[in-house]
């Protein structure tokens, strides 16, 4: 089960908690798609904090979503990721690119 809530503008923050794998991947890119695209949007911060499992779904909706920002002119950063889903992130080489920084959380 995914559940995410959003708030702010111009600076909009996604809080998404549960699993985010194949079944709940489209729930997740919807949310981020819309974020990005509405209008005056100049951030959108995603905190996965909640997030107890993401898959290459996942993965490749956060991907998709930094490719849709770029093309409006939107920052799109991830933060407060489980220690599990840091390491994918920098194993896959896009903690960088996601604005990834600071220690892990539990």
């Amino acid at each position: 089960m995914l559940h995410i809530t959003s708030e702010g503008h111009p600076s909009t923050t996604l809080s998404v908690s549960g699993e985010v794998d194949l079944s709940t991947a489209g729930e997740l890119e919807a949310e981020l798609g819309k974020a990005i695209g509405a209008a005056g949007t100049e951030e959108v911060v995603t905190d996965v904090a909640g997030v107890s499992f993401m898959d290459s779904a996942g993965l490749r909706v956060l991907v998709g979503a930094l490719r849709l920002a770029d093309e409006r002119g939107v920052r799109l950063t991830v933060v407060n990721p489980q220690s599990q889903l840091r390491k994918i992130i920098e194993i896959t080489g896009l903690s960088e690119v996601l604005g990834l920084n600071g220690p892990a959380t539990a």
